[in-house]
């Protein structure tokens, strides 16, 4: 650390926590300066002392003193284990922080005692047709690729969601460290307020967020939603002749007022439920907004353990803002390799396989 910049114990500490859930230097600063209400450090500083920390298993600058103990003693073996069998589901990085271990040296432990990581899979089960259909929509997505390689360059992957501040972490974070599958199951509370957020992702970044006044989507609503609010947004940051609108075959979705005007807003150019590309129901691993958006923004806006309804709007808000332009132009281009391994596959489920 500089002279004139000293981190405490507990800055450096959650320094190391806050880069554990966000991975982003920068959003650790902002936390930072939130907590302790001054000047956070630089990246670079931020950035060494994970470094320091992954490698040593310390947080303290000075040099230990003594001849080193061996790491890999029965008893730090015994002592890891302990930890996760009590919280299989803590990430590599606080376990190392508080067994005051070096990361090399915890995940060596744990191959050595079996440890393994299993995530939980939140699959859509598929109805008899469905890998048919799958399968041929991923045929002629990938022959309209092949006739317009911009096509993934315009297309606004539309979705909504459902926020609640009981909310957890989303089970792509979720990794549990067992000897065995534990063939974990991920359960949630009911009736706990929430709100409905409408989002948009494409190659240049995010539309919206937008909110659902009264809670649930339906045919009105959703008109309402476009015309207002969807619509004059994606207006003004493109060409609404040039763009492509999806959205999946929801009952809000597929209500006739809705098709007549996406059929009017977006000539042969939205992908739905009898829309110019057809869209195959129980197919969240195909669409960007399913397979990232929610994913990313729910992981990071439950992180910040909103206390009200305002609060957590507020949150999903300034997630979906920060969310850096790269990371939704790079989910949107993989859906080419998501539609070839569907297709191989033969319309089955492609998650596990990637």
């Amino acid at each position: 650390m500089s002279g004139n910049f000293r981190l405490s114990l507990r800055e450096k500490t959650e320094i190391v926590k806050w880069y554990a859930i966000y991975q982003n230097a920068a959003e650790v600063a902002r936390q930072f300066h939130s907590c302790f209400d001054r000047t956070p450090p630089a990246t670079k500083t931020i950035l060494n002392l994970v470094k320091k920390f992954d490698e040593t298993g310390s947080l303290d600058d000075k040099p230990r003193s003594g001849r080193p103990r061996s790491i890999s003693s029965d008893e730090n073996k015994e002592r890891v284990l302990e930890a996760f069998e009590e919280n299989p589901t803590t990430t590599q990085r606080r376990a190392s922080l508080e067994l005051n271990l070096s990361r090399g040296s915890l995940q060596r432990m744990m191959k050595e005692l079996g440890l393994k990581p299993y995530r939980p899979q939140l699959l859509h089960a598929l109805n008899e047709d469905d890998p048919d259909r799958r399968c041929e929509f991923a045929s002629i997505f990938l022959n309209k690729l092949e006739e317009d390689s911009s096509l993934l360059d315009r297309i606004v992957w539309a979705d909504e969601a459902i926020f609640k501040l009981n909310g957890h972490v989303n089970r792509h974070n979720c990794v549990y460290y067992a000897t065995e599958n534990p063939h974990a199951i991920i359960t949630q509370e009911l009736n706990s307020p929430g709100i409905t957020v409408w989002a948009g992702v494409w190659v240049g970044g995010i539309i919206g967020p937008f909110f659902f006044h009264e809670g649930n989507v339906n045919a009105s609503s959703y008109l309402e939603m476009l015309q207002k609010e969807v619509v004059p947004t994606i207006e003004e940051e493109m060409d609404l002749e040039e763009i492509v609108y999806m959205h999946d075959g929801a009952p809000a979705h597929y209500a006739r007022v809705v098709r007549h005007y996406l059929d009017e807003t977006f000539p042969d150019r939205w992908i739905g439920r009898r829309g110019w590309i057809d869209w195959p129901a129980r197919s969240p691993d195909l669409t960007p907004a399913d397979f990232f958006l929610w994913g990313v923004i729910k992981d990071r806006v439950y992180a910040t353990k909103p206390r009200s309804l305002q609060e957590l709007k507020d949150a999903v808000i300034d997630q979906m803002q920060s969310l850096p332009r790269k990371f939704c132009q790079s989910a949107c281009q993989s859906v080419r390799e998501r539609l070839q391994l569907c297709r191989d596959l033969n319309g089955e489920h492609i998650e596990q396989y990637l």
